[in-house]
């Protein structure tokens, strides 16, 4: 079961003491039947000295128990949160490319959803590990006492386990069809969390989203939960009958047919009684077990990277680089069912040290695609990166993304001050920015965190540059940085932190539809449907004299 191995995988000298534990305890367990049978039960028997004895085996067959349950479900908890660590170090070291085809509501299904059903199912493994090694112990002590009743019992119990197997088998994909809607609900989740101004204003929208995305998916979930209910029940109570079943065969076939004496078939009767309690144990654990299963094939299918432990830091390339060049870059995106996507290049771009360059477009023009390529974060389908005219493979790319700092326009604003190496940034530093940002008198870290996130979009993508300029990267790279700005803080942009940033030597790719700010740029360039052109002489100044004249007549 791929469930053991990944409980039993990362520390298996530690699985491997409490699983002879757990073997002990069973033997000890069955112990104790046989010395009922073998000593209490027989007239004669000295009875002080074999209370005491019983006495013994019960107190060991305690702390084994006890031991044995308690190792495992630590074992249990600790798979868990191998379990979280390895999801989460998978994500991250995924590329963008496989993240953004599996979209954020498949992500935050598994990260919710299946984390928390693997989560249970290895709580509860231990239970079925312990139920099924008392269960080997058993048998082997039935078979010694008499090998027909026990083939007997035995063949009983097997045809009754294959009806099991064929219950848990449905049950098993009435859980996985309802793994399959939970992802649905989490699309409806999104849709009503990130669009509740536009449902809120839209009625009608939101009573579609609500009848046609909500209700639906959430009935089909109630549909298959009830189903996988429905079948699991009849399992566990067949499960029930059958053990009574066992006992009545054990007395029927040593009364009727003398295949053993009535001691043998009443010891038989003990021994089932003593398995129904552990093996009861064993049928709740079931649908966690199964839901784990189902839990697992969801995040294997979700082909996250491999799993690598640490965090390898990228040896830097040299600081004393003068150029970054694209060359006949290609690369597509958004291929899906038959269709063909969108496809940027080739790009032909060389980015001199210390360049402030402007980069403009129409929606789905590919800048951002274009931006994602220079910095490293897509891998070109064709074409070559160079650094410093020597092309960069596959082993570098790593280093040559430690050149950017970015604020994207879906950027996340995270709360740790960072300086490039990853320490705490500069107090000193932290307090310059913000006050180069106007920030001075609303924001006042704390050991080294901002106090909030809950700050106007303009204030956050403020504190993103902030973030990103304590990196102190030589590349600094930014998307639509000011289309949520006032004018003021716009201007204060262009006209003070790009000449500071200038000044200090820094190369600023910067994606941008100011055109009253072009001429601040050394070089602008024009994506238009995936091809990269730099506008020059008339061409540049028709780009700026075109969009005053455009803003001019919206006026």
């Amino acid at each position: 079961m791929k469930l053991m191995r990944m409980l039993f995988g990362r520390h298996p000298g530690l699985a491997v003491a409490i699983s002879l534990l757990s073997i002990s305890s069973a033997a000890i367990g069955v112990g104790v039947i046989a010395f009922i049978n073998l000593r209490l039960a027989q007239p004669g028997t000295a009875l002080g000295p074999a209370l005491v004895q019983f006495a013994g085996l019960l107190l060991a067959l305690l702390a084994s128990g006890v031991i044995a349950q308690i190792g495992m479900t630590s074992l249990g908890h600790r798979g868990v949160l191998i379990l979280r660590n390895t999801l989460l170090k998978r994500i991250l070291d995924t590329s963008l490319a496989r993240l953004g085809t599996l979209g954020p509501s498949r992500i935050q299904a598994s990260l919710s959803a299946d984390v928390q059903m693997l989560s249970v199912a290895f709580v509860r493994l231990p239970v079925v590990i312990h139920g099924a090694l008392l269960s080997v112990a058993a048998s082997a002590y039935l078979a010694w006492l008499s090998l027909p009743l026990f083939l007997a019992t035995l063949a009983l119990i097997g045809s009754a386990l294959l009806v099991a197997w064929r219950l848990l088998g449905i049950t098993h994909r009435e859980v996985a069809s309802a793994r399959e809607a939970a992802d649905q609900l989490y699309d409806s989740y999104r849709a009503v969390l990130e669009g509740r101004k536009e449902l809120r204003l839209n009625r009608h929208r939101a009573q579609k989203v609500y009848e046609e995305e909500f209700e639906r998916s959430a009935c089909a979930d109630r549909r298959h939960q009830a189903r996988a209910d429905l079948f699991y029940s009849a399992y566990s109570n067949w499960i029930s009958v059958m053990l009574l079943a066992a006992i009545g065969l054990s007395f029927f076939l040593a009364n009727h047919f003398g295949w053993a004496d009535n001691a043998v078939a009443t010891t038989f009767a003990v021994t089932l009684l003593y398995l129904s309690a552990p093996l009861g144990l064993v049928v709740g654990a079931m649908p966690g077990i199964i839901s784990g299963n189902v839990a697992l094939a969801k995040l294997d299918s979700l082909e996250l990277a491999p799993y690598q432990e640490g965090f390898a830091l990228p040896q830097a390339l040299p600081a004393d680089w003068q150029s970054l060049t694209l060359e006949d870059v290609h690369y597509r995106y958004g291929e899906r069912d038959g269709e063909a996507g969108f496809a940027v290049g080739p790009l032909n771009l060389t980015l001199q040290r210390g360049e402030v360059v402007f980069l403009i477009g129409g929606n789905g023009s590919g800048k951002s695609s274009m931006a994602r390529l220079l910095c490293g974060l897509s891998v070109p389908d064709s074409g070559r990166i160079l650094f410093d005219g020597q092309p960069l493979d596959a082993a570098q790319m790593p280093a040559y993304r430690q050149l950017f700092a970015a604020v994207f326009s879906d950027f996340h604003l995270f709360a740790q001050l960072l300086d490039g190496a990853g320490a705490t940034a500069d107090s000193t530093l932290v307090a310059q920015w913000l006050e180069r940002l106007a920030l001075g008198d609303k924001v006042k870290p704390v050991n080294g965190r901002l106090p909030g996130t809950a700050y106007s979009q303009g204030q956050r993508k403020r504190l993103a540059l902030m973030l990103a300029a304590l990196e102190q990267r030589p590349v600094l790279l930014l998307d639509e940085w000011a289309a949520d700005q006032d004018p003021e803080y716009r201007q204060l942009f262009y006209v003070g932190l790009l000449e500071y940033l200038r000044s200090t030597g820094k190369t600023v790719f910067a994606i941008t539809h100011d055109e009253r700010y072009f001429h601040l740029a050394d070089r602008l360039l024009k994506m238009d449907a995936g091809q990269l052109v730099e506008l020059q002489g008339l061409s540049r100044a028709r780009a700026s004299l075109d969009a005053v004249a455009a803003l001019s007549s919206a006026d």
